[in-house]
């Protein structure tokens, strides 16, 4: 039962992360969008995927919620 409980929750700290990877990198995006709308969508979703994998998370928690 807690192995179930610790994948479901690594589903949603993973889902939480891609939301806010999302967030943080959508105004630079919907600058590109309207300046040069051809596949922006995909590059957007691509950078926040790796924004979601890569970002120092425990160094933004700390900074954010300090």
């Amino acid at each position: 039962m807690d192995e179930k409980q610790e994948n479901t929750s690594k589903w949603i700290q993973l889902a939480i992360k891609f939301a806010i990877s999302l967030a943080a990198l959508f105004p630079v995006y919907v600058i590109l969008y309207v300046t040069f709308p051809a596949s922006i969508v995909a590059v957007y979703l691509v950078s926040a995927i790796l924004f979601a994998l890569f970002a120092p998370w425990d160094d933004l928690k700390k900074k954010f919620l300090s």
